[in-house]
Parts: structure tokens; sequence; C-alpha cells
């Protein structure tokens, strides 16, 4: 038995299951669907890769699926890890708190060996515009000033 960070020896304990376009309250059936087949498909340990490098755009509606999916593979001795490099993923889920269940992986076959995408190359645009959204504008940053003795 491997341990969660150990790549296991056959690939076909493993499911993979892709997504692609958006994911929000309106388009996650499918992906839901797809999630609960591939438990109920085998008993015993699951492994599962959820590719999630072709979405476009999701929103929080993604976590409870993933939640329970990944509480189900936990139980069962498995893991399942996260496909994904679109901005809109990671804000779900870091604004979540979920960055330490959910780390991106590059690959399908990344996530397979337990290598997760190095923090410096997931560093989103987003990212950077929120950092740029609450830089106050130059008019508005304090500076100092010379005081002159008026007496």
């Amino acid at each position: 038995m491997t341990t969660q960070d150990e790549a296991p020896t056959l690939f076909e304990e493993c499911r993979i299951i892709r997504a692609h376009g958006e994911l929000d309250t309106q388009t996650l059936a499918p992906l839901v669907r797809a999630l609960a087949e591939a438990r109920a498909a085998r008993p015993g340990r699951l492994l599962l890769i959820v590719d999630l490098s072709e979405v476009t755009f999701t929103d929080r509606g993604i976590l409870t699926p993933l939640r329970e999916a990944w509480s189900d593979c936990r139980a069962r001795g498995g893991w399942m890890r996260i496909v994904y490099d679109h901005h809109t993923a990671d804000l779900v889920f870091r604004h979540a708190g979920l960055l330490d269940r959910f780390p991106a992986y590059a690959s399908a076959e990344d996530a397979w060996e337990g290598r997760t995408a190095h923090p410096a190359l997931r560093l989103a645009a987003s990212a950077l515009l929120a950092t740029e959204a609450h830089r106050p504008p130059d008019d508005d940053v304090p500076r100092r000033t010379a005081r002159r003795d008026t007496s």
C-alpha cells in the first residue's frame, strides 16, 4: 500500500474526471454525476484525479462535490488530486481556505506522481490584480512633508 505522497504502482486504480468550460450552479451537474459514478464504480481504495485544466470559470458551487469526493477517497484509503491552472479555481480554493486540501497539479501525470505545481508558477494574474487594487493611487499616498517653523 502506498502513502498519500507516493505514486501508486497500478494506474488502473486511478480514475480521471475531466471538466471543461464554465462550472457554476447551472453547469455543475455533469461533474457531480461523474464524481458520483467514479466513486460508485469500484469498492475499496479510490484514487481520483479531477482535471479542471480546461475549465474557464468556476464558482463556490464546485466546493461541496469536491469536498465530498475528497472525504470519500480519504475514508477508503485513497486520495483525490486536482489539476488546475486557472486563476478562478485558485481563488475559489484560496477564499474557502482549501489550498492545502486542493493544491494545484500541473497535469494528470504530476497529480498521479504527487508533484504539486510550484507556488511561484501558480501566481495567478488575479493575485497581481488584487495587489494593484489594494494599492492607493499615487495621489492618495501620504507623503512626508517638512515642517516649517513659522514663528
